[in-house]
């Protein structure tokens, strides 16, 4: 079992995880300086999601995301909804992967080959998987400190390139061109579903965690956004891959912090690897729950195999991944977040509302 508040450090970072450089530019360049009122507004979908999932597990206690189906529908009907959703995990996982190898090519290893590179952390991933959720949690909410403080510190230390004017003028952007960027909704917000795979081992119910860690990590957001706007200007932050590396990258205050980009670096990649964490264990808990294997490292093997594969084959180049992104993103969660819950929660409704029907009647 877990703690609510380690529930609500996992959603905080699992929602931030790879948003903080994979998103930023592209959220400068579809709303410019008002573009830190993104997270706010992609956030309150959110927190309606959360609250739509919320209502589905109220009549499902104690049960996981892929139990619910073959409760709601029965076994064959519910355990092909559970591949699927094995399988949603997977692509999540594998998009984690590839964004994560991206980035250690860009900035640390341009040399080293990406397949090194997901193996090397899937067989770490699966190792803290294998240990349970207990050890994810208590990992997350250890290492917190050591990426909240750094993080916010050295952005601190970068406001000595501080320019109010690249913030003018305010409420600019017309409202309709920032709801268009339906995107942002499904990447993050909408693949917090993985999270729910453990609600069942949330002491005293994951409800409020998981709804405060989306309100947190939205003005998080909203602020990072707010300050890299601030320190870089829209059209250089607009042009830049990784904006939070290069702000940090130019904090020069003496010799000692000359290279402090290297910390930031390790705080984005540990970022990554708790949100991959969260896909492994839910793609793992699937085939657990579903197919009850006798052994875990047969299975743990497979993953790693299948991921790494993924991660090297879902797109070509970052431009591909972008436009797949603008694109496809929020239809394709949408059919494993809205349209599957939606289902489950009026199958379950009919079937009460069936049954109280025959109570009457018997009585």
């Amino acid at each position: 079992m877990i703690s609510r508040f380690q529930f609500y450090l996992l959603t905080i970072n699992y929602i931030l995880g790879t948003t903080l450089f994979v998103l930023i530019q592209r959220l400068v360049t579809q709303a410019g300086q008002d573009a830190w009122l993104m997270p706010m507004w992609a956030g309150s979908f959110g927190l309606l999601v959360g609250l739509f999932w919320i209502l589905l597990f109220r009549y499902y206690p104690g049960k996981s995301l892929v139990q619910i189906p073959m409760d709601a529908w029965g076994r064959p009907l519910g355990i092909f909804v559970a591949v699927l959703y094995f399988l949603f995990f997977c692509n999540l996982a594998g998009w984690v992967l590839r964004n994560l190898s991206d980035f250690m090519n860009a900035t640390l290893m341009p040399e080293t080959p990406k397949s090194m590179l997901h193996v090397m952390f899937l067989l770490v991933a699966c190792y803290s998987v294998a240990h349970g959720a207990e050890t994810i949690g208590r990992l997350n909410q250890v290492i917190t400190p050591f990426l909240f403080f750094p993080f916010w510190l050295v952005l601190l230390l970068a406001t000595v390139n501080w320019d109010w004017e690249r913030l003018q003028p305010v409420f600019h952007s017309d409202l309709g061109a920032i709801l268009q960027y339906h995107s942002f909704i499904g990447f993050p917000y909408m693949e917090t579903i993985a999270l729910t795979m453990l609600f069942p081992l949330v002491k005293q119910g994951a409800g409020r965690p998981i709804l405060l860690g989306m309100l947190t990590a939205s003005v998080s957001l909203s602020l990072t956004m707010f300050m890299i706007i601030g320190l870089l200007g829209v059209e250089r932050a607009s042009r830049l891959t990784f904006p939070v590396y290069t702000v940090v990258q130019e904090v020069s205050i003496g010799e000692a912090i000359i290279n402090i980009h290297s910390i930031i670096s390790v705080i984005l990649l540990i970022l990554i690897f708790i949100k991959l964490l969260v896909l492994i264990y839910g793609a793992y808990e699937t085939l657990r729950q579903v197919f009850r294997p006798k052994t875990r490292w047969p299975h743990f093997l497979g993953l790693t195999i299948l991921l790494s594969a993924t991660a090297l084959s879902i797109y070509e180049n970052p431009i591909q991944n972008g436009e797949w992104n603008v694109k496809y993103t929020f239809i394709y969660d949408s059919f494993f977040v809205l349209l599957i819950p939606f289902l489950l929660l009026v199958t379950t409704w009919a079937k009460r509302r069936f049954e109280k029907r025959i109570k009457r009647r018997m009585n």
